[in-house]
């Protein structure tokens, strides 16, 4: 059943330039979703759509049962879809960790005696039991990137979007929160929504969105989108590094068996060819 429904989404922001040109979108329930493009093709733009944050111009949208036309429905949507953005600084709203994932709760009338239960439970979620009483600003990346992570599990939304979360983060801070995203995805009880410009980040996705200049450009399993080196060109993005490899072999005379789409597959064809 899908639980995203967006058709032929057009939007400005004032300047008169489209930054969405009839783009759509579709996820269905417990599915992790990649918008993969360069900066600027609209991927932010259009998951905005999905909590509300932007108002719908033109098209249709339809998220968790709930129409995006109807300005009723704003902070439903906002509910039913959590948000967590690239830079956490930006979401925190106290000095310490606990009271600002409290902070989200008391907005939603959570009832007062299940607030430290659920504060407890989503910082266990990512891994940072421990860090109640600590200060967001005196954590690394990674961790402050978990601490907003928990805010929105706390509040426990249908779907969360994830809008280029590790762009600002180490290879360490990357690591910690994809494999999050990994175990939510396998845990099959949320529909996620992962924007990135990094190909090697859809790899983990069920279906891939290729976006740019407002559109959605195409669409398939990673496997489909990321081995296909010519329509990533295109589209301003390059292959992933297994992909590059076998094509470079390829070209020197080296056929693989078949394209790797992953580091292991990469090492799995090597060692069969050899």
């Amino acid at each position: 059943m899908a639980v995203i429904k967006g058709r032929d989404i057009s939007f400005s922001y004032g300047s008169g330039k489209k930054t969405l040109d009839h783009a759509s979108i579709r996820a269905e329930a417990g599915e992790l979703i990649a918008l993969l493009g360069c900066n600027g093709c609209g991927k932010s733009t259009l998951v905005r759509h999905l909590n509300a944050l932007l108002p719908l111009q033109k098209g249709e949208l339809r998220v968790a049962g709930l129409d995006a036309r109807a300005q009723a429905n704003c902070w439903r949507l906002r509910r039913q879809c959590g948000m967590v953005f690239q830079n956490p600084d930006n979401q925190f709203v106290s000095s310490v960790v606990e009271e600002d994932i409290a902070f989200g709760l008391e907005n939603y009338e959570t009832p007062e005696e299940e607030i430290p239960t659920r504060v407890r439970a989503a910082l266990a979620a990512v891994g940072m039991s421990g860090f109640e009483k600590r200060a967001p600003h005196l954590l690394s990346g990674g961790q402050k990137q978990r601490v907003a992570l928990a805010g929105v599990l706390a509040l426990n939304p249908d779907i969360i979007v994830f809008d280029e979360v590790t762009a600002m983060l180490d290879p360490q801070g990357r690591r910690e929160v994809l494999g999050i995203i990994d175990r939510l995805r396998a845990g099959g009880k949320k529909t996620l929504v992962m924007i990135t410009h990094y190909v090697e980040e859809a790899v983990m996705a069920d279906r891939v969105y290729l976006m740019a200049g407002g559109n959605v450009t195409a669409q398939g399993s990673p496997r489909d989108i990321l081995t296909d080196a010519a329509l990533l060109a295109q589209n301003g993005l390059l292959a992933p590094l297994p992909v590059r490899m076998y094509e470079d072999l390829k070209a020197a005379g080296v056929p693989l068996e078949r394209c790797p789409l992953t580091n292991e597959e990469l090492v799995e064809e090597l060692c069969r060819f050899a």
